[in-house]
């Protein structure tokens, strides 16, 4: 291709001076969408190469890169092997209606969602699981998973010897696919509890949220089909969708819960296969979706015929009045329930279950065989232990006592120390903040300077499946001291007190 061919591109404007309210390579995003949009870059046209264009607007290629992955990922490019970056058909709804449905109108196709159509399937490594080096140094905000040294060793090791020396090598064959079934029998007593009426044939043992989500994805969803998800939301569920060929479209949340106003309208339109929600503390905001919420988003999927996919985050964490399932409001066997013990007990371990609505048994049952013919045998008869003796529960009314200390602590030394330009709403519980950064901060950069200050914390961006926003980070106690909480919010006060310069 001749230069001349690249001429709208390489001609682009980037303002150095916003980067602070908008990064190098969101401009560039956001240029070349407008480009799209006026008609100037057709379907089919080759973005120039990543280093050209690096050159052309001295900037880095990852800025580049980073751009041309932001096309691809809201289905305005396509990238091909060995040849590039492409421009594809722009990705508006009437386009993306499946046949039979009807067309759009009288809403103009940029007032709707950005729709991602069969982009790749991106694995990047999300907030909730990185790895970070054993000795850091560093005061980490980030990472949601517990301390480990919070739960006992001792006891997990007598109840490993005692499944062992009652089980022998019987643990070390293969499980039944579907689970353990006295540990089927006390999670649906567990479920109990939470108004949640079960049988242990109805509970699906599982390695992991993830596994969960995946085998929903892998059951349901045929390519093009419509997934609804809250904005922001946990970036590992929005791969899996698009993995299956899902066409993603996200909902705003609100104070209340995810937008029923606006998840009406769209559900009227694109009819979805499935709505994946975190109604109790949601991650990562925190949001807890009122009475009148939950009541809405049951009515549309019924009224729709949608699945609904609750994932039950960490709502054992909450520090008031305990909150209900969306599942125990299920009244037509709509909800799939997906609990993972992993976030509250040793992450390693990957143990999770999913409650299945009885027509999707079968169809659920199938995708567990194919994907890993059984959980570990040793792991899930370990926890009907914790579960029959009482020891899970006392677990976790201790983590709640631990961490509603360090949650009040937090939320006091934020109101405290941090500027007007920065706020919050604290969250009914979990084991974080979500904050909004005062104006004129990215809040990408402002990752990237408390690393360098020592301090991690999560960038909000990555939880936004279409449109990234820069202006919220979350903050986890999970790992931190009370001190190590007080001196991480001096540095991010200082950096807000710089506009996040060193």
């Amino acid at each position: 291709m001749a230069d001349s061919d690249n001429d709208e591109i390489v001609s682009i404007q980037l303002d150095r001076s916003r980067t602070r309210q908008e990064p190098l390579y969101a401009q560039l995003y956001s240029r070349i969408i407008e480009l799209i949009r006026a008609g100037q870059l057709a379907p089919g046209y080759a973005l120039p190469p990543v280093r050209r264009l690096a050159g052309s607007l001295a900037i880095n290629p990852g800025t580049v890169v980073k751009a041309y992955k932001e096309l691809e990922n809201n289905g305005y490019a396509l990238a091909r092997p060995g040849s590039g970056f492409y421009i594809t058909e722009p990705p508006a709804a009437a386009a993306a209606m499946p046949a039979g449905e009807g067309a759009v109108t009288g809403t103009p196709a940029e007032e709707l969602p950005r729709l991602t159509d069969t982009a790749p399937l991106r694995v990047e490594m999300a907030a909730d699981t990185e790895i970070l080096p054993e000795h850091s140094d560093c005061i980490n905000m980030r990472s949601i998973s517990l301390n480990p040294d919070i739960v006992s060793v001792q006891q997990f090791k007598e109840f490993v010897c005692e499944v062992l020396d009652r089980d022998g090598a019987r643990v070390f064959a293969y499980q039944d696919s579907q689970g353990y079934t006295p540990l089927r029998e006390s999670l649906a007593r567990y479920l109990a509890h939470n108004g949640i009426m079960a049988t242990a044939e109805q509970i699906q043992i599982i390695s992991g949220a993830q596994q969960g989500i995946d085998l929903t994805a892998r059951a349901l969803l045929s390519h093009g089909d419509y997934v609804f998800t809250e904005s922001p939301t946990y970036p590992g569920a929005v791969v899996a969708f698009k993995a299956y060929g899902a066409r993603v479209v996200d909902i705003p949340m609100t104070g209340q819960g995810i937008d029923v106003r606006r998840l009406e309208q769209l559900m009227s339109r694109l009819h979805p296969k499935l709505i994946y929600v975190m109604p109790n503390i949601q991650n990562p905001t925190g949001i807890s979706y009122d009475r009148d919420t939950r009541a809405r988003v049951m009515g549309l999927a019924r009224y729709y015929g949608a699945y609904v996919l609750e994932d039950d985050y960490i709502s054992e964490l909450c520090y008031g009045e305990p909150l209900a399932p969306l599942k125990a409001l299920d009244r037509d066997d709509r909800v799939i329930y997906l609990k993972s013990f992993s976030k509250m007990f040793l992450p390693g371990l990957r143990l999770a279950f999913l409650y299945m609505p009885q027509r999707l048994h079968e169809r659920l049952l199938a995708m567990k065989q194919i994907t890993d013919r059984a959980t570990s045998g040793l792991t899930q008869r370990v926890f009907d232990l914790y579960l029959r003796r009482g020891v899970w529960q006392h677990h976790v009314a201790s983590l709640r006592e631990v961490y509603q200390t360090q949650f009040r602590f937090t939320d006091r030394v934020l109101r405290a120390r941090l500027q007007p330009g920065w706020t919050f709403t604290a969250p009914l519980g979990g084991l974080s903040f979500w904050l909004s950064v005062p104006d004129g901060l990215s809040s990408t950069e402002l990752e990237q300077q408390a690393a360098r200050h020592h301090l991690l914390i999560a960038d909000g961006a990555q939880f936004y499946p279409h449109h990234a926003d820069h202006r919220h980070i979350r903050l986890s106690i999970a790992t931190v001291s009370l001190p190590e909480i007080e001196t991480g919010v001096d540095i991010l006060r200082r950096l807000g007190d710089a506009g996040g310069s060193r």
